[in-house]
């Protein structure tokens, strides 16, 4: 299962929900960080959306704590998106 974050430029950025580990706000930017790819930050003025991608055959299935950080995730997401 991925989040797909989608920038104004058009551009995407894939960020595997395994061992999610925080999310936030830091100043103007958004952050997500897992333990594989560490920390990924956005300026939030380029965020233009976000999506979860779950493959139908999943090869690793998420933790309970990654919902957790996937969930506060795609609060804060919610709420700074139009």
């Amino acid at each position: 299962m991925d989040i797909i974050i989608t920038l104004k430029d058009g551009s995407e950025h894939t960020l595997p929900v395994f061992r999610l580990m925080e999310c936030g706000i830091d100043q103007k930017t958004f952050f997500l960080e897992n333990k594989k790819k560490g920390r990924v930050e956005f300026p939030i003025d380029s965020l233009s959306g976000f999506r979860i991608d779950r493959p139908k055959a999943l090869r690793v299935l998420p933790e309970a704590g990654d919902f957790i950080v996937l969930n506060t995730a795609s609060i804060i997401l919610s709420q700074l998106l139009p």
